[in-house]
């Protein structure tokens, strides 16, 4: 209201001139509206130009000095009418003026000159609020012009005032206690947070917003001139002043971490926010170097974008239902609020009189809701700290008892590894004696090779339990190292010549004699070939390096193992060393494996206080790297030794086996055998199902589920005996695939599995399997439900072939499941065809969308007649109804049933039915009757 009446008061001399009379009683006038304006675009006008030219009123409260480098001049007249004062100050009310400067008039025609703002160091002092300020006297019924030239890269808003002495030493005083009270809870405040962060809230979100905490306190006092007052020379000052509101962004960004937990943005959201910083820090760098307006005004365009980002960050979270730390997004919020009008303003985009106040009064209200949600956070913080002390507790509970189930677990395989090897050298013995009677029995070696691996898995197993209670000790023996590893190098010559793989070895010296403990580094150098053997496709490349050193005297040993075969994904890199570990743990997986062999290696590298190391990318190559001292014994012990010649094939390797039979090309041709396929990806296992059903079956052979599914469907077997856990394509998906497919739904499948859990057969059953045995399996058991299959399947033909007119109908509710569904649908094409004597099998096959042969074998397999027959039939079958009719002769339903021929028709009845068509419809009625 008192802005009102001054207006009011105005009004008559804004049409006079520009001159205001100081009437009594007034202490405070705002001067802006009555004064005049003139901008000096190229900012160099001298002072005796400046008073020629026109000036405008302004008529505004307060005057938005724009990103430039013109200059703009304010021209005030006053006249006093106050006799009872003297002394008057007018204050420019803005402490980012880089350069204000007041012109006052004197009773000789002259102008005193008084420089101000932040590029004069004259008279300022370090307080908060350092305005631009001017004092003089004003005598009674006295007249002076005082003029006042603003200019400066940055922009500023700003109003001029003009009080008595004494009205001005209140303000200044209330000014200078209101911004100093304020820097000084900002400073505590930051202090307070600092020790916090630092010694009691170790939290790291806590940190994060602290970062946030410190810029904004270093732009609050940036913006109000404090920081500034530190420097003497202007260009820092003013360089610093303005790089303290400009790095706000980089806090924004900092907290905007902690508000939005979870990472749940779109990538595209962590883009833009690392480009704002990259922008925000190049901007600075310029800046710092070249103080420019347009630098200036670009980075309070990056500032503003960058919170109206975030609060549209916070719209698409709250629409995504993302989760947001409320405990700092209250203050967080209000921070930005008491910010972003004030730089809206800076570029003329908003000009609202409330800006200011509102924007102290955000500012006020975020360090105050602040200070509440500091102490929720201190709570939450002493909440979850404590819960993570009892989590900690029951993790090293829990740690104990899993320490102790895997003692409890070491000794037990120790313990049953020890039992096995009775039963295993009953095994072996007996083995080699029968082979020795009956050499050219193929099953034999087929058995030794799975004993022997047996027996490896076994001593590994030993091995294991042996180094956990610390039973294993170096024991080196001198000896060539070289021609050692050469003996074990040419063992592998021949399985990379059977799986067609490059094997290359290269050793650094061609004899080097020393100290080392042959069993430990077979085992270790066995472990890692035959694992780059196993995962390595044929046609790579397998490379052995070995390098020699001695350094200070101690001998040392490189071995680097490189193969371009699979590769292990990073994410499971860490854990190949932990025992039972398999990188492919599932049923598809690719490579039979038990997780022993690296968690051996391991071991034994540490055991010798060596370092193994594996670097990997998939499909591109793995290299395994081991470095082992080796030390002379300490007992003096010098016996030299030859090593025997490793084993020729290393323990889990794949051995040389016969080749595979051709899954068609062999196929024998005797079509009075029902057709049995078999997948199984373990070639043992296969080649001993081939022999078992061999004698009664025709055999067709797939290695994995992907390959056992396209010979199904090439050559629709009349059984299929699967695997389940195989490469590609599991047992269960196998039969998913088989019984979802009208072309495979009938035949039975047997599944053969070590996993014959209760979830785990009612998943096979549920799938379709018609069957389901678990390994070890007994033969005559096996033989007998095949078997078994075969026969209900020749019983359900043997029902259909018999079956008479009418043909039956799926009553309603009934399960309409694949079979059925086939059947009807080619029994609908016949009679959809059933008087055209030219449809024949091409067509119907055509219809069906099946080939010749796959039709034929489906046909077969459900009604035990071929296609040519089954499409007889069923005309045959509609004749008979026909005839039961009365209603045609004879020779109009053969004719109408699609046969041209009289005589055939008859004899093809006959053949059907036992009778005559002439005779079947009395006979039937007798026989009703």
């Amino acid at each position: 209201m008192k802005n009102l009446a001054f207006l009011v008061f105005l009004l008559p001399l804004w049409g006079s001139g520009q001159t205001l009379d100081l009437v009594s009683n007034t202490e405070t006038y705002p001067i802006t509206p009555a004064a005049g304006l003139y901008k000096d675009i190229s900012g160099q006008l001298p002072f005796g130009q400046i008073q020629k030219q026109k000036f405008e009123i302004t008529r505004k409260y307060g005057l938005l000095f724009p990103f430039s480098e013109a200059a703009s001049w304010l021209k005030i007249v006053l006249t006093n009418r106050n006799p009872a004062r003297k002394q008057w100050v007018l204050e420019w009310n803005n402490p980012m003026g880089e350069s204000v400067d007041f012109y006052i008039s004197t009773p000789n025609g002259t102008f005193q000159i008084k420089k101000m703002g932040m590029v004069n160091t004259e008279n300022r002092i370090l307080m908060a609020e350092n305005r631009p300020f001017v004092e003089f006297d004003l005598g009674f019924q006295e007249t002076k012009t005082i003029y006042i030239r603003v200019k400066g890269q940055r922009a500023h808003f700003a109003s001029v005032n003009l009080y008595s002495t004494q009205a001005y030493n209140r303000h200044d005083l209330i000014q200078t206690n209101v911004y100093g009270f304020m820097s000084g809870a900002i400073a505590v405040r930051l202090f307070y947070v600092f020790l916090l962060a630092l010694f009691a809230v170790k939290d790291k979100d806590f940190r994060q917003y602290s970062v946030l905490l410190v810029v904004r306190s270093i732009a609050f006092w940036g913006l109000h001139g404090i920081l500034s007052n530190f420097f003497s020379n202007p260009s820092t000052a003013l360089t610093v002043s303005f790089l303290s509101s400009h790095i706000l962004p980089l806090g924004l960004i900092v907290a905007f971490r902690v508000i939005f937990p979870g990472r749940r943005f779109p990538k595209w959201v962590e883009s833009v926010l690392k480009l704002i910083m990259v922008l925000n820090i190049l901007l600075a760098i310029i800046i710092l170097f070249g103080y420019r307006w347009q630098w200036i005004l670009a980075s309070t365009y990056l500032v503003i974008a960058t919170q109206v980002f975030i609060l549209a960050m916070y719209v698409f979270a709250i629409i995504k239902k993302y989760p947001i730390n409320w405990n700092y997004s209250v203050a967080y919020l209000l921070g930005i609020g008491s910010y972003i009008f004030v730089q809206m303003r800076l570029v003329g985009w908003v000009s609202f009189p409330w800006i200011s106040p509102v924007a102290l009064l955000f500012f006020i209200l975020e360090f105050l809701v602040f200070g509440y949600f500091l102490g929720r956070i201190i709570i939450d913080y002493e909440r979850n700290r404590a819960l993570s002390v009892q989590e900690l507790a029951f993790t090293k509970e829990q740690t104990q008892r899993v320490q102790e189930l895997d003692r409890l677990k070491t000794r037990f395989f120790t313990n049953i590894s020890h039992e096995f090897r009775t039963p295993l050298s009953l095994l072996t013995g007996p083995l080699e004696e029968i082979q020795q009677k009956y050499p050219k029995e193929g099953m034999i070696p087929m058995m030794q090779r799975n004993v022997k691996r047996l027996q490896s898995l076994i001593n590994q197993l030993l091995d294991l339990s042996k180094l956990e209670a610390g039973e294993f000790k170096v024991e080196a023996r001198y000896g060539d190292i070289t021609a050692f590893f050469g003996y074990i190098f040419s063992s592998f010559e021949s399985l990379a010549q059977h799986q067609n793989i490059h094997f290359n070895v290269s050793q650094s010296r061609r004899s080097f004699e020393t100290y080392f403990d042959a069993d430990k580094l077979e085992k270790i150098t066995t472990n890692l070939l035959s694992n780059a053997f196993k995962f390595t496709p044929a046609n790579g490349r397998i490379d052995m390096r070995v390098f020699y050193q001695t350094i200070d005297g101690e001998d040392r040993l490189l071995l680097e193992v490189e193969d371009n075969g699979i590769g292990i994904d990073a994410e499971r890199l860490p854990r190949i060393f932990d025992r039972f570990y398999q990188v492919d743990d599932t049923a598809q997986r690719k490579f039979e494996g038990t997780g022993i062999g690296l968690a051996l290696v391991k071991e034994l590298v540490d055991l010798f206080k060596g370092k193994i190391t594996v670097k990997s990318e998939v499909n591109q190559s793995t290299v395994f790297r081991v470095e082992l001292p080796l030390p002379k014994p300490k007992n003096g012990l010098n016996t030299e030794f030859m090593p025997k010649i490793a084993r020729a094939y290393p323990p889990n390797s794949a051995e040389p086996l016969q080749p595979e039979r051709l899954a068609v090309a062999d196929l024998p041709q005797d079509a009075t055998k029902p057709m049995l396929l078999i997948v199984e990806d373990n070639p043992d296992l296969r080649q001993y199902l081939y022999g078992l059903f061999e004698p009664h079956y025709q055999i067709v052979e797939a290695i994995n589920g992907q390959n056992g599914l396209d010979l199904a469907f090439e050559l629709v077997p009349d059984v299929v005996v699967t695997d389940l856990m195989m490469p590609l394509l599991d047992g269960f998906g196998l039969c998913q695939r088989l019984k979802s497919d009208q072309r495979t739904s009938h035949i039975p499948v047997v599944l053969l599995t070590a996993k014959a859990t209760l979830s785990d057969r009612l998943e096979g059953f549920e799938l379709g399997a018609d069957d389901y045995l678990q390994k070890p399996f007994n033969k005559e058991e096996l033989l007998v439900r095949v078997r078994n299959l075969i026969q209900q399947r020749a019983i359900l033909r043997q029902k259909f072939s018999l079956m008479e007119p009418p043909m039956p109908k799926l009553t309603a509710g009934a399960p309409e499941n694949l079979d059925n569904q086939f059947l009807k649908k080619a029994q609908e094409i016949v009679e959809v065809h059933l008087g055209d004597s030219s449809f024949d099998v091409e067509e119907f096959c055509k219809e069906m969308g099946m080939s010749r042969t796959n039709l034929h074998r489906k046909l077969k397999a459900l009604t035990d007649a071929s296609t040519t027959e089954f499409i007889r039939t069923i005309r045959l079958q509609r004749a008979a109804q026909l005839l039961l009719q009365r209603t045609h002769t004879v020779s109009e339903i053969a004719y109408r049933v699609g046969f041209e021929s009289l005589p055939y028709f008859s004899k093809s009845f006959q053949e059907q039915f036992g009778m005559p068509p002439s005779d079947y419809s009395h006979k039937k009625n007798e026989a009703l009757n």
